[in-house]
């Protein structure tokens, strides 16, 4: 009965996604800074195990056909001196989550394989084998997971790599204090129109920060226990009541 209480009025409970907060690093849980689902996450896992996670905000991303070939979406500034040197001099785990609408990389989309991710002009990996799950635009799971992003549907995933050469180069490029994402279409630029704001509810397009070092991330069960107790004192108070 108390459960039942406590699904009822905490019904984010049962049905919030849990993979879009979820980074593919060893870190796992990302910080409650981060939205649920839109913008671009990064996330780094320096040589000394520090984190370093920042946002780019789903409304300062580009918006159009990718016309050119790199289509630079967006770049993350405030990569400092104290930030890099934070990282102990290099890289060792990177992620960035990406939300997008109508992708049309999944298995038989028009651009199944041909689209990559880039960072500072360096290769990290297909849309296609990236595995996504599908949310509504605040980020409840709809229960859908596959590889790319679907045609007209709202999808979240991680691109991930632990990949000596790439990580070398990217921290090496982040000297300049940025990050720049770029989409590289292989087979037709221009064919795709890219709205990272799509889809994504109208609380979350302005969700964005700077990088941040070792940034808190709430205790595993902290919500839930918070929910148990709110459901104890419900069931207590209908207990009085009707008393």
């Amino acid at each position: 009965m108390a459960l039942s209480l406590i699904l009822f009025a905490f019904p984010a409970l049962a049905s919030a996604s849990t993979s879009t907060t979820t980074s593919l690093t060893s870190f796992g849980a990302l910080p409650g800074t981060v939205s649920e689902v839109g913008g671009i996450v990064l996330e780094l896992k320096g040589q000394n195990n520090n984190r370093v996670v920042a946002q780019l905000s789903a409304s300062s991303l580009y918006v159009g056909y990718a016309g050119s070939t790199p289509q630079t979406i967006g770049t993350q500034t405030g990569f400092t001196a104290s930030i890099l040197s934070s990282l102990g001099g290099g890289l060792l785990e990177a992620a960035v989550r990406v939300t997008l609408w109508d992708g049309d990389t999944a298995p038989g989309d028009f651009d199944d394989g041909d689209v990559d991710l880039w960072l500072n002009g360096i290769y990290m990996q297909n849309f296609s084998n990236v595995l996504t799950e599908r949310t509504s635009s605040t980020g409840t799971s709809l229960g859908a997971t596959s590889y790319g992003f679907n045609d007209d549907e709202l999808r979240t995933g991680f691109f991930y790599s632990s990949d000596n050469t790439f990580l070398s180069s990217l921290y090496a490029s982040m000297a300049g204090g940025s990050i720049a994402y770029s989409l590289f279409d292989a087979d037709t630029p221009g064919d795709n129109y890219y709205d990272f704001t799509q889809g994504v509810d109208a609380s979350l397009i302005d969700v964005g920060t700077g990088p941040q070092l070792n940034p808190s991330v709430p205790e595993p069960g902290t919500v839930l226990l918070m929910a148990i107790g709110m459901g104890g004192l419900l069931v207590f108070r209908r207990k009085r009541h009707s008393a």
